[in-house]
């Protein structure tokens, strides 16, 4: 999808994610002001397997957790963390 101001921004899934998405990692463009709510609504409709998932995922941007309401900013990296369980 092309807008006419975007951001583009590069999604890391990591394992169950990662399956869940069918890709270790895709680029995508954002319309400028996207939130990371709005990268889950979209990645929800994608894909309907991560979409499942996404409740339990903590999402990182440029390796901070991030809440919804963060900003994306152009070129932004995000992580897709699945829960780990251990101590």
């Amino acid at each position: 999808m092309r807008y006419d101001r975007c951001v583009k921004i590069r999604v890391l899934a990591f394992a169950t994610a990662s399956q869940a998405l069918g890709a270790a990692e895709c680029t995508l463009e954002l319309p400028d002001g996207a939130t990371v709510g709005d990268l889950r609504r979209i990645l929800a409709h994608r894909s309907p397997e991560l979409a499942r998932r996404l409740p339990t995922l903590a999402l990182a941007v440029d390796g901070e957790l991030a809440s919804d309401a963060r900003t994306l900013a152009d070129l932004s990296e995000v992580a897709l963390l699945p829960p780990v369980s251990g101590g």
